[in-house]
């Protein structure tokens, strides 16, 4: 009878070992020392929640760029009083969506936890989910081309996360490109398809919320290009499947009259993402819904939040 030789396994299993051990020694070395651009931060915008003062923000937005464009947390601040902040990355997957969030709860108690969902329909690669798991466990991965401007200061062990965006993650643009499509929200009963990788990250991600009692809604923003009714039933029929979800609340601007989006205004780039007055409409019309329905604080008068007021006077 033959022997299997187990002296190749070993061999693989403890070159494979080194290589995490040594990848763990260096990890201190290639990760940014601060959550600024300058300090090698990736995504510095999303990054700068972590530069706010722990435990300070009511609502974390998170998405893709649909966030960045449409909600503005200082106009929000300015007409409510609560603290907000765009989590948001262009063209974000769920698996980074739950890689941030993660990353905000470390300092974070948000009372409100608000995803659009644009990205539910952005599909992901089985490599690109293992590739975010192992980088969640092992941040050199993501940091790696990090040893092409290392500096002095990198020998440090100690990492600060001290920036914060002074739009608190919101980007405007004054830009302003017509859409034709008006009528792309046309009912029907077909409805889009989420991937059911994407079914599985939004479900840990409402879950992580649950285990801290913070309230979640699914947002879709504004978009003639991305939005549309079989997507809208994609999103009613992953919650109507779900009794378990039943406290998850979905709001839709597409068939919100109120917003009033006019779509030869307040589109910068033909109905894609919205300009400054399509965020300011629709900043107005969420700030205004999340105050009613979460009954969240105004800190306008709290000497803690003065910096709020004096960012809001200047964007």
């Amino acid at each position: 009878m033959r022997h299997l030789d187990l002296k190749p396994i070993a061999a693989l299993a403890l070159t494979a070992t080194l290589i995490v051990s040594a990848l763990g020694i260096l990890a201190p070395l290639f990760l940014p020392k601060n959550n600024e651009a300058s300090f090698g931060q990736l995504d510095p915008e999303a990054h700068g929640v972590l530069g706010e003062p722990r435990d300070t923000l009511d609502v974390l937005f998170l998405g893709d760029s649909e966030v960045y464009t449409s909600l503005s947390p200082l106009q929000m601040w300015r007409e409510h009083g609560f603290a907000s902040y765009d989590v948001s990355t262009s063209a974000q997957p769920l698996p980074y969506t739950r890689t941030l969030l993660t990353r905000a709860l470390s300092e974070q108690s948000p009372r409100v936890v608000v995803l659009e969902t644009n990205m539910l329909f952005r599909r992901v690669s089985p490599d690109k989910v293992l590739w975010r798991e192992l980088a969640d466990r092992l941040p050199i991965l993501e940091y790696h081309n990090r040893w092409k401007s290392l500096r002095g200061v990198d020998t440090s062990a100690q990492i600060k996360t001290t920036w914060t965006d002074p739009s608190k993650g919101f980007r405007a643009n004054d830009k302003i490109v017509p859409s034709r499509n008006t009528g792309y929200m046309k009912r029907t009963d077909k409805r889009a398809h989420i991937p059911l990788l994407n079914q599985y990250y939004l479900d840990t991600i409402i879950g992580m919320c649950r285990e801290r009692d913070i309230q979640v809604v699914l947002l879709s923003t504004p978009s003639t290009k991305n939005w549309s009714w079989k997507r809208h039933n994609a999103v009613e029929h992953y919650l109507d499947e779900r009794p378990d979800l039943s406290g998850v609340t979905y709001l839709d601007l597409n068939l919100e009259p109120q917003v009033a989006i006019d779509w030869k205004r307040d589109t910068r780039d033909g109905g894609d993402h919205l300009n400054r007055t399509g965020a300011r409409k629709v900043s107005a019309y969420v700030g205004s819904w999340l105050a009613e329905h979460y009954d969240l604080p105004d800190h306008r008068a709290d000497a803690a939040y003065r910096p709020w007021n004096a960012a809001a006077k200047t964007a």
